[in-house]
């Protein structure tokens, strides 16, 4: 049966999540040579710092509405559906107002004048992204990824595409602006009309309610944790770097996430579903865990070493010399990433378990580590030392947490886990020993 399944749904569903993303990565790719041409680097720097806040309230408001239909065997029940849009709908208007209420504080905070006005536009987004369609959760529930993965990347060119022409026209941070809140509104609209038909109605129905919000409050603990240590990580750049710095490591974690995200959307929309339908129909998720684990092994961690080794030589080719710098940051963030992978799977199977406390709990330690150790890292070895603390606490310790977990609940891989980790620590230190000489 586990065969059976990976291969029929989880194939045919990879196949469509990796063509999304090389054309996907080939838009961006695309987009960013473009921007970085007719904008300066303190335009990005700019936008990640309202990026900060927004994801921040949007990840301290996750109550889990989309793993819920994926997971819950009521999920396709139009009760459950309907109450899942309901807070989700809720939730995008409650994050809106916040956007407004914090845009001041938070550019006095940073001392940026100019972020009130940004946050005050980009307010709309998240209103916006929760009227979306809930087709979008069963799609995923269903791992029906080829229309969502249409829909995906014609939002994609057509956000690229303001971008680059307000870029040319206003020369100015509000080019990225006006483009991501043309993207968002384009992708509501199309959530409607390019999946299977859904009529929203609100309603808070209780049992679904109670499913939701038991399963949820974990989810929000975790997302809660992630922020401080993802999103929080850009928050503590933006105090201790100036714009410009902070730009070159958007420049550089875009690169080095674009793999990564391949990865990461294969694990979470494929193996994921995949794995809670083996749960749901009493089959061994352990040795779905470990064939992920064989692959990552075998398919993901040469091409995580490549782009470390060949960081430099990617920047120049692409970038002008101002954005020099930003190799060094690529080299070191493309390994992070590495071992950020290897803690994945083992949180795809808790979840499809309906364990969304352990989830939480790794988050927890992803959190607190990634803070305390990039301020460590900062001070005592500038941006460098801060981009170590970001891998050792933000990847290297939720990945120990994960597989203390994981052996107790006997699904645990340790062969595979050190056959990863070794290259990678090897080429770290190399790494850090030719930057700093």
């Amino acid at each position: 049966m586990l065969t059976k399944i990976l291969r029929s749904t989880s194939g045919r569903a990879a196949s469509w999540t990796m063509i999304g993303f090389g054309a996907n990565y080939a838009i961006r790719l695309l987009s960013t040579l473009a921007l970085t041409r007719l904008l300066a680097p303190e335009v990005f720097g700019l936008m990640s710092l309202a990026w900060v806040l927004l994801g921040a309230l949007t990840m301290l408001s996750d109550v889990g509405t989309v793993p819920s239909v994926i997971r819950s065997p009521r999920g396709d029940d139009p009760d459950f559906l309907d109450t899942a849009w309901s807070v989700q709908a809720v939730r995008g208007f409650c994050l809106g107002g916040l956007v407004l209420l914090l845009a001041w504080p938070v550019s006095r905070l940073y001392d940026e004048p100019r972020l009130f006005p940004i946050l005050c536009a980009v307010s709309v987004m998240p209103v916006f992204q929760g009227l979306n369609s809930i087709a979008m959760a069963t799609c995923r529930r269903h791992v029906r990824l080829g229309t969502l993965t249409v829909m995906g990347l014609t939002g994609q060119i057509v956000t690229t595409s303001f971008n680059v022409l307000f870029a040319w026209w206003l020369q100015s941070v509000w080019a990225l602006v006006l483009g991501s809140v043309v993207g968002v509104l384009f992708g509501l609209v199309a959530s409607y009309l390019w999946l299977p038909p859904y009529r929203p109605r609100l309603r808070f129905h209780r049992d679904a309610m109670a499913e939701i919000v038991t399963f949820g409050r974990w989810v929000l603990l975790a997302t809660l944790f992630t922020y401080f240590g993802g999103q929080g990580s850009t928050a503590i750049m933006g105090l201790e770097v100036p714009p410009e710095t902070l730009g070159l490591i958007t420049i550089a974690t875009t690169i080095a996430g674009a793999f990564s995200d391949l990865v990461l959307r294969v694990l979470n929309q494929v193996v994921f579903p995949s794995i809670a339908r083996i749960y749901r129909e009493g089959g061994d998720i352990g040795a779905a865990v470990e064939r992920v684990k064989r692959i990552i092994f075998l398919c993901v961690l040469p091409v995580f070493l490549c782009i470390s080794l060949a960081s430099q030589p990617i920047i120049d080719l692409l970038y002008d010399p101002r954005y020099a710098q930003a190799g060094s940051f690529l080299a070191l963030l493309a390994l992070n990433n590495a071992i950020g992978t290897l803690q994945v799977p083992y949180q795809n199977a808790m979840l499809a378990a309906g364990n969304s406390r352990v989830h939480s709990v790794v988050m927890g330690v992803s959190a607190v580590s990634t803070v305390l150790l990039m301020l460590v890292g900062m001070h005592v070895a500038g941006i460098y030392g801060m981009i170590v603390g970001l891998g050792v606490g933000g990847s290297l310790l939720p990945f120990v947490a994960s597989a203390y977990f994981a052996r107790r609940y006997g699904i645990m891989h340790l062969k595979y886990d050190l056959m990863t980790l070794a290259p990678v620590l090897a080429l770290y230190g190399y790494t850090l020993f030719k930057i700093l000489g």
